[in-house]
């Protein structure tokens, strides 16, 4: 099936996921067909892309007949199913797969450059509903995951690649069970002094509440419950039977700065268990005065994503520290305990709080913006830290051939950021070859322990911590080799993440918790955020050259400036395709307007970010952008929006209840999953009165 009308790409921005179904389902069609024409995968599907990625990276000369790729999954797939078919790719490619069976992300993308495999492939649609799967996919050696070089290479090969005939090729690699190994190599990072910065009964008056989103972390917590500095550990949220992210994890506080106790009995949160326990164990301790926190960290399915739900003892409610917010604490916390240098760097992407990159400024460091998805994060942190290398080696070894080898790796990082031709496979053979040819030539263990420890410092690399508002951050992780000499690695790590957050806020707090969240206001202003999604769209429509995109943009700038703000459009090289204006006071950043399209679900957002005092003046002018955008970029072909208006033209005559309007619907297999994202995510429609209406944005669109 190769035509001049498929996609270029088939990944979003972190790979490919999307609803899932049985090959057998559709018999007289091949995988590829399902995807592209119906966006199902199928266990075929899987097979198929692990197959063409071994053959990708054996094509390239990064692997050889029999190297390892490690594979990892979350519980979305108990039977094993998709796991299996990734894996029957991987031998049929001529690789050894390396099953480890149920393992968070950051496990699998930590054991793979550990144990020196070729790469890891992680099955798991991530913070996305239990109907959907997905895959990751980490290199070795580097850690980057795929840029779109590398997904255009593995797209292609996909197409050249007739299934019928894969089916068909017998396994031709091993397969070999690590997962009890994996999981007590996770452990031990976790746990290492370096990574971990709880130390032993450091949390002992906190109450936690943690959040495991049904999802990949929990065999992880059967191990580790007790580890946590003897914190009073409420772990909810960890069955299987009951559905990765279903009314749990972080996807459902997106967005989201305060919890008031009167929401956890309406819709949407009215099942949020993990909120529901913090917020009565935060009044229990109220009760007592008791100045211990009552803190939660929630967890996304895949487990690299957290965000911190604090108990507000003062105005009995729950505040929500986004990954914003602990990524300043982390800072504040290296800075107090002389961990840092002037001048690093803090990266955080557009979707950041422009309050954020103000502390970081203010707190010595460097800012810079990228575009959203941690893999751009993973590049900055790699380019710092090898930039630190090239001159330790240069220090090392003069010679002439490894001088333009070291030459040849800087311009490769230059020439690929201002052509925007990132191209992680290319990178990772480059900096495999100046790596081994260092260790090939210096045998003196002084050295390269001298290498070893000054590599895992905080302050050798002028990359410190980076982050995303959804929760993932990247710091500094130390990992054994398999000489057991330590390494430097980044991975966003849930948990990692989550703990030291919350041992930075115990040790910077002040000692009174009601005095907590005037503390967090003063040191964390979060300024103006609003994100505004958009489901079931017609994402080709904010390209450059759509003329419905330039259309928004007229209008973008006329509501703007008739509010006193002129705007700059600024082109990112990393994600052409977002819309992205910026007014500037004083030369920098006071107000951030841009529409991107998500790379991992069927929508495009709104998204404003400002400071404080332009809180009023946005309010006021989302209407007409956010409206434009819901009557404008939705696809009425998909059968998605065709439901959507339905179940709005029912409520456009009456109110209902859900019984009503499900009955109505003739009970059709997607309307719950249909009417989460339109109360939760779009607010088209809202509950009072125990029966379902429409909000003003639902009276918008129906109209």
């Amino acid at each position: 099936m190769i035509s001049d009308s498929l996609p270029e790409r088939l990944q979003g921005t972190d790979g490919i996921r999307g609803k899932v179904g049985l090959a057998c389902d559709f018999p007289e069609t091949d995988p590829l067909s399902v995807w592209i024409q119906k966006k199902i995968l199928t266990e075929e599907f899987f097979e198929l892309y692990t197959f063409s990625f071994c053959q990708n990276l054996i094509d390239s000369g990064w692997s050889e007949l029999g190297d390892s790729i490690i594979v990892g999954w979350d519980t979305r797939d108990p039977k094993g199913i998709f796991s299996d078919a990734a894996i029957r790719g991987i031998r049929k490619s001529g690789l050894t797969a390396v099953s480890i069976g149920v393992q968070p992300t950051p496990c699998v993308a930590l054991y793979q450059l550990s144990r020196e495999a070729a790469g890891a492939v992680v099955l798991t649609a991530s913070h996305n509903p239990s109907e959907q799967n997905g895959i990751k996919i980490f290199l070795g050696h580097t850690g980057l995951k795929l840029f779109p070089a590398d997904d255009i290479r593995l797209t292609k090969t996909i197409y050249s690649t007739d299934f019928k005939h894969l089916k068909k090729t017998p396994l031709q690699g091993d397969v070999v069970d690590e997962e009890v190994l994996a999981r007590k190599f996770f452990k031990n990072v976790m746990l290492d002094s370096f990574n971990s910065w709880v130390s032993d009964r450091s949390l002992q008056k906190t109450s936690l509440v943690i959040d495991a989103a049904n999802g990949a972390f929990i065999p992880v917590f059967e191990q580790m419950i007790q580890e946590f500095g003897g914190a009073d550990v409420i772990l909810c949220n960890t069955s299987l039977e009951n559905g990765i992210n279903h009314n749990c994890g972080v996807a459902d506080l997106e967005g989201r700065h305060i919890v008031e106790a009167n929401e956890l009995s309406q819709e949407p949160l009215c099942h949020a268990e993990a909120l529901k326990r913090l917020l009565e164990e935060g009044r229990r301790k109220r009760e007592q005065n008791s100045e211990s926190l009552t803190v939660g960290l929630v967890l996304d399915g895949d487990g690299d994503r957290c965000f911190m739900p604090v108990y507000d003892p003062q105005k009995d409610r729950i505040i929500i520290i986004d990954g914003d917010g602990l990524a300043i604490l982390q800072l504040f916390w290296l800075k107090q305990n002389q961990k840092t240098r002037e001048g690093q760097l803090y990266l955080n992407t557009v979707e950041s709080s422009l309050e954020a990159s103000r502390s970081a400024l203010k707190a010595g460091c460097c800012v810079k913006q990228c575009a959203v998805g941690d893999k751009w994060i993973l590049w900055d942190a790699l380019l710092k830290a090898y930039q630190w290398k090239c001159n330790f080696f240069r220090n090392h070894i003069n010679d002439p051939e490894f001088s333009r080898m070291l030459l040849n790796l800087e311009n490769s990082f230059k020439n690929m950021e201002e052509q925007s031709s990132f191209d992680a496979l290319e990178l990772s053979l480059k900096i495999k070859n100046v790596d081994d040819y260092f260790q090939e030539r210096i045998q003196d263990p002084k050295i390269l322990e001298k290498l070893s420890n000054e590599s895992n410092s905080f302050s050798s690399s002028d990359f410190l911590i980076g982050n995303e508002e959804s929760g993932h951050l990247l710091s500094l992780t130390r990992i054994p080799n398999k000489e057991g000499r330590m390494i430097p690695a980044y991975a966003g790590n849930g948990l990692k993440t989550g703990l030291n957050s919350l041992m930075a806020l115990e040790s910077l707090r002040p000692s009174d918790p009601l005095k907590l969240i005037e503390w967090l206001n003063e040191k964390f202003p979060r300024g103006y955020s609003r994100s505004l999604p958009v489901y079931h769209v017609k994402q080709e429509l904010l390209e450059p050259q759509s003329l419905l995109r330039n259309e928004l943009k007229v209008l973008i700038e006329q509501v703007l400036e008739a509010n006193g703000h002129s705007i700059e459009w600024h082109h990112r090289s990393q994600e052409p395709n977002m819309l992205m204006g910026l007014s500037l006071k004083n030369h920098l950043p006071e107000l951030c307007v841009f529409v991107r399209n998500s790379g991992t679900e069927d929508k495009l957002s709104l998204y404003f970010r400002s400071l404080s005092n332009n809180r009023e003046m946005l309010e006021s002018v989302i209407n007409p952008i956010y409206g434009f955008l819901l009557k404008n970029f939705k696809d009425p072909s998909k059968s998605s929006t065709q439901l959507e208006q339905y179940i709005l033209r029912q409520l456009k005559e009456n109110p209902l209840n859900l019984r009503e309007i499900q009955n109505s619907a003739k009970n059709d297999s997607t309307f719950q999953e249909i009417f989460r994202l339109m109360h939760s995510r779009q607010q088209l429609i809202q509950y009072i009165n125990n029966r379902w209406e429409l909000s003003q944005w639902g009276q918008m669109l129906v109209n």
